[in-house]
């Protein structure tokens, strides 16, 4: 299976993009009544910019593919890392299954598409 250079980026776009943005637009509740450590807003605030930092680094790359594959090599890694934690977490019931297809598996699926994309270079 060949996949383009342009795809693979795109995907990872659209991912993180999509992530990022549902991420920041949840960490605004009108009430939160659940109790939290003191970082957790600021923890995932953090992560929906680091999603979306690297969403815009796939769009920079798209256009400037001249340091793709260590990049791409770097996304595959930190990718399989989400879905493998997740999978982890949905075995012993830490996160529910909607959380593990929602971010787990889409990140499963794009760290797939980088392998493939990688192993044709």
């Amino acid at each position: 299976m060949r996949l383009s250079l342009d795809l693979v980026l795109m995907m990872g776009a659209l991912l993180n993009g999509f992530g990022a943005v549902k991420l920041f637009a949840s960490s605004f509740p009108k009430v939160d009544t659940q109790h939290r450590p003191d970082d957790y807003w600021q923890l995932r605030l953090f992560v929906a910019g680091t999603a979306m930092v690297f969403g815009l680094t796939y769009i920079y790359l798209y256009y400037n593919p001249v340091f793709v594959w260590p990049f791409l090599l770097f996304g595959a890694a930190l990718k399989s890392w989400a879905f493998f934690l997740s999978l982890y977490l949905l075995i012993f019931g830490r996160l529910s299954k909607k959380a593990f297809i929602e971010f787990g598996l889409t990140n499963g699926v794009v760290a797939t598409a980088f392998w493939i994309f990688l192993s044709t270079l």
